[in-house]
């Protein structure tokens, strides 16, 4: 009996060990997933800002299948705000060449 009783902690605990260590590599994987998203939305809004540097002529909005730019006139160049769907965004600041 004794045993039997020894034999079922080592089950349970070898079970909550593994538990934690699918629980470790879960949360491993959803912070690569958001890593990798990140990364993506950071490439679209560049994309955005590159489309637009050659787009923006005057002060206005330009629509593109992933977001939108708001180009603001300066004095050198063009203030622009990238804008994706999902609501990410991002400022730069365009000079003339």
């Amino acid at each position: 009996m004794r045993q039997e009783g020894f034999i079922l902690i080592q089950t349970l605990l070898l079970l909550l060990g593994m538990g934690i260590v699918i629980l470790i590599s879960c949360q491993q994987i959803d912070e690569e997933i958001r890593h990798h998203q990140l990364e993506q939305e950071a490439l679209q809004l560049e994309s955005l800002v590159r489309a637009a540097k050659v787009d923006c002529t005057k002060e206005e909005t330009l629509r593109y299948p992933i977001g939108q730019v708001s180009c603001t006139v300066t004095d050198k160049g063009f203030k622009m705000e990238a804008r994706l769907e999902n609501g990410q965004r991002i400022e730069a600041v365009v000079t003339h060449e």
